[in-house]
């Protein structure tokens, strides 16, 4: 190889070093601004988290109510719900209806 060709290629190589070079510099540059970005968008949502738990420290739940005549006298209408098996054990049989269907 000619030293010409041998010193267009160091050239070359030095040119595109120092391109990488500049761009991780620059990139380096955008990246702390989103971090910055970032890290006040964060200290934005802490500081309402933050204001929100400190209204709730500051309510006071009283269980009077459940010493209340009227709630002790409530009746429980619920009904137990009884387990039934789901599906069928061959799904592609034909069902009939009491009515006669099918």
């Amino acid at each position: 190889m000619n030293s010409k060709l041998q010193n267009i290629f160091i050239v070359i190589g030095i040119i595109a070093i120092g391109g990488i070079g500049y761009y991780l510099f620059v990139q380096d540059g955008d990246i702390s601004l989103k971090n910055a970005e970032i890290d006040n968008q964060v200290a934005a949502e802490t500081a309402v988290f933050l204001q929100k738990l400190n209204e709730l420290k500051g309510m006071k739940l009283q269980g009077d109510i459940f010493n209340d005549e009227r709630f002790m006298s409530l009746v429980n209408w619920t009904t137990t719900v009884v387990p039934v098996p789901v599906g069928r054990a061959n799904p592609f049989i034909e069902v009939s209806n009491s009515n006669g269907d099918t």
